[in-house]
């Protein structure tokens, strides 16, 4: 009798745990882990709301695309347009962060009436982005297409791996095949989850440890902010960065003087084919916010401090400049608060310097 009683409580015991197993993953399912993995909107969620599941940063936002001139893909480009602007780059220049018009090169398109050619797949699984300039410069490419302009675009915490090292100005071979951009149809970045799974746990585990560890999840550093610039309603004055940002400060003058002699260098070459060499680099999240946050533990990057006195046979915009002014002006969302790119009003901002007055048609 006392072995039937007992397996009758070990059966019951084993229900309840089961229910109880259930109950929690369909509550946090549907109150927070399929706000990031199973949106039925479609919305894109950014990189650091994902990786690090804090449901409060989220800023789910739609790709869409309402300036009349955008820069050339694999649909618009056509052999015999001419093109006034070649442009390469990382995520910054490849739509990255989604949302209204990821895209800075259709601003500079639709102010100034430029076809912009943006170089993505070839730079990215070819060559490296520096690379691919040098190489289409010696094959040919630039001097028969002769754009007006060539733009290098780098987020700022790759300048020293990309930019600092010795190149070889005499290569030529490339592969133009797949040169051009597809467009994008869906969003690759959300990947689909059951009910049942791991960010389950993970969800309530990462929020808990932000409130002691500022690496909670060690990709992603959540700081305190001194006033709010970003919209999200729960949001509260904070702010989501990647580690990277901060692990490649280097501050080293050395290595931004051989930066700037690598694209003097290229400036020189391109100037025989009356082409301009523009290097833009996206300030780092961390950078531009730098001045609100309180509690760092990390040194400043002072890598456009160091470029700026440099003499340059090339151009150069100072984003960090245009940017750090929006945010004295109170604009919210210069950048995403669940992601690592700049939003559209930073593509609007940067792309009104006066730099770009020179390429209008």
């Amino acid at each position: 009798m006392n072995k039937i009683l007992t397996s009758k409580k070990f059966i019951l015991f084993t229900l309840i745990l089961l229910i109880v197993y259930i109950l929690y993953h369909i509550i946090i399912w549907y109150t927070y882990s399929s706000k990031i993995f199973d949106r039925e909107d479609n919305l894109y969620i950014g990189d650091l709301g994902r990786m690090s599941y804090q449901i409060d940063s989220l800023y789910p936002r739609k790709l869409q695309y309402t300036l009349p001139h955008r820069i050339l893909n694999a649909k618009r480009y056509d052999q015999n347009v001419s093109i006034d602007v070649l442009t390469v780059g990382d995520s910054f220049s490849n739509g990255g962060g989604a949302g209204k018009n990821p895209y800075y090169q259709d601003y500079l398109a639709t102010k100034y009436n430029l076809n912009i050619l943006n170089i993505v797949n070839f730079a990215q699984k070819q060559h490296k982005v520096f690379d691919a300039i040098i190489a289409l410069y010696n094959n040919g490419w630039l001097k028969k297409h002769k754009p007006k302009l060539v733009i290098i675009e780098s987020a700022q915490r790759g300048v020293y791996q990309r930019f600092s090292k010795d190149f070889n100005f005499l290569q030529k071979k490339i592969l133009i095949k797949n040169l051009i951009e597809p467009a994008r149809t869906t969003d690759p970045y959300l990947p689909k989850l059951k009910l049942i799974n791991t960010a389950n746990y993970k969800i309530p585990f990462y929020t808990f440890k932000y409130k002691f560890n500022i690496r909670a999840q060690k990709d992603v550093v959540k700081l305190h902010l001194s006033k709010k610039l970003f919209s999200p309603k729960n949001y509260k004055n904070s702010i989501l960065f990647h580690y990277s940002d901060v692990l490649n400060i280097n501050n080293d003058q050395n290595l931004v003087n051989k930066i700037n002699e690598n694209f003097n260098h290229l400036a020189k070459l391109l100037q025989t084919l009356n082409i301009k060499l523009l290097f833009l680099v996206a300030p780092d999240k961390y950078n531009i916010y730098y001045k609100y946050l309180e509690k760092n533990p990390f040194q400043e990057n002072k890598f456009f401090e160091l470029i700026k006195p440099l003499k340059k046979e090339y151009l150069f915009i100072d984003a960090q400049t245009i940017l750090r002014n929006k945010l004295q002006q109170g604009t919210l969302d210069l950048y995403y608060s669940d992601d690592t790119h700049w939003s559209y009003k930073a593509s609007d901002a940067v792309t009104n310097d006066s730099i770009f007055q020179q390429f209008k048609q």
